[in-house]
């Protein structure tokens, strides 16, 4: 009794097709679920429905961006100098006896 490769273990494209179909099935019950929720409460999913709209209607897409960059821009700055600062220490901190460049065994 010959048994082929493919009978043995699954190849790169049948675990692909495993891993599509899994997140096909995780996905299709997530949207059911959603579904049934939305059925459940649909006032509530209009409410949240009308405040998104009014949100992106009161400040545009660009305002919003332009505010989170700039957040991110502040807090950057002093992200790197800190990063800096540990590395200084780090270096500081070894051994006279090893080089600054080697690692410890």
């Amino acid at each position: 009794m010959e048994t082929s490769r493919h009978d043995i273990a699954p190849g790169p494209q049948q675990s692909g097709e495993r891993i599509e179909l899994m997140l096909q099935k995780q996905l299709k019950a997530r949207l059911d679920q959603f579904k049934d929720e939305v059925a459940q409460r649909p006032f509530f999913w209009v409410a949240i429905a009308f405040l998104a709209g009014l949100v992106s209607c009161t400040f545009p897409v660009r305002l919003l961006v332009f505010a989170l960059l700039r957040l991110l821009s502040l807090l950057l700055g002093p992200a790197i100098l800190l990063l800096g600062m540990l590395k200084i220490s780090e270096l500081f901190s070894e051994s006279k006896g090893q080089p600054a460049n080697a690692a410890p065994l």
